[in-house]
């Protein structure tokens, strides 16, 4: 078994060779969830990923568009789905910079 190089360095060489497993480049968490259900689904042009965890609860999340295509990758054995899963930011802005039409 090849020596660490240390953990950072270990999931770096990891997420490269996912992203060329899958043909992508990734600007993107990875989140495998190998055994559980899931399925795509599309309203009008946005697309939905589900998938269910192993007590039954489903959990939605926004597929991310790429050149107005979903961002979906698929193999033989496995398909990455890149979307956007219970990520929340907080734009924290100064008060009197507001502009009032857009």
């Amino acid at each position: 078994m090849a020596k660490s190089r240390g953990p950072i360095q270990d999931f770096e060489s990891a997420q490269k060779r996912i992203q060329d497993y899958f043909q992508c480049s990734g600007d993107f968490f990875l989140k495998p969830l190998l055994e559980l259900e899931w399925a795509i689904r599309t309203q009008e042009e946005f697309a939905f990923l589900a998938y269910w965890s192993e007590e039954g609860k489903k959990t939605e999340a926004v597929i991310v568009r790429k050149n107005g295509e979903p961002m979906v990758y698929k193999t033989k054995d496995y398909t990455m789905v890149v979307a956007i899963d219970c990520v929340k930011i907080g734009f924290i802005f100064r008060n009197g910079k507001e502009v009032t039409a857009v």
